[in-house]
């Protein structure tokens, strides 16, 4: 089985669980009476930093925003290189941008498992012990496309509606983004299997 095919299922289910852990926040206290997400709870918490909390609010909308845009664009950069350490860093951008809509307990538990996951593939890719496999030929351009639908909307959606601060809007048009992103990378024809590089040479 592909290699980076594995890689991609399996961050697919490691996401589905961070996702499931941080919006049903099971640890979180009955008795907590704050902020519904960490959006939110982030603007409060800059009030006591001197920040006004509608400030807070709007630097954080703007780190969201900041961090699908910088995600996206390491995952295209990481298809078209076909560079496991690349995508990791940005799926790792975009999952932590998604978390400011979870609640804080669930958030709190959600990116723990984000960043320990994608830590591990980035260790595995840079380990002496490794060997990277080389493309002979570049990758198509629809294909890339294809691929990255899904976090190219979620930046899009961030950016056209975070503005809105209206969490509920904002987590339909994710949905929707991830539900097309889905179908176009299932049309994304299969990448090739890269060529080994040549390890004889001096």
């Amino acid at each position: 089985m592909n290699e980076g095919w594995s890689l991609q299922r399996l961050r697919a289910v490691m996401y589905a669980v961070a996702m499931m852990v941080g919006f049903l926040a099971p640890l979180q206290p009955a008795s907590y009476t704050g902020p519904r997400t960490l959006w939110v709870w982030l603007g409060v918490w800059q009030s006591t930093m001197g920040i006004s909390s509608t400030t807070g609010i709007v630097l954080v909308t703007w780190l969201a925003v900041a961090l699908t845009a910088l995600g996206t664009g390491l995952r295209l950069l990481a298809a078209a290189r076909r560079s496991s350490r690349l995508q990791a860093l940005g799926s790792l951008a975009i999952g932590l941008a998604l978390c400011i809509l979870m609640p804080p307990f669930g958030a709190l538990a959600a990116a723990p498992i984000l960043i320990a996951y994608e830590v591990t593939v980035v260790a595995m890719a840079t380990s002496p012990t490794s060997r990277s496999s080389a493309s002979a030929s570049s990758v198509p351009l629809l294909s890339i496309l294809l691929q990255e639908v899904g976090s190219l909307g979620i930046t899009l959606a961030f950016a056209a509606l975070s503005w809105q601060y209206n969490a509920r809007i904002l987590e339909k048009a994710l949905l929707i983004a991830c539900g097309i992103g889905l179908m176009a990378r299932a049309a994304a024809p299969a990448p090739s299997a890269p060529r080994p590089t040549d390890q004889t040479s001096a």
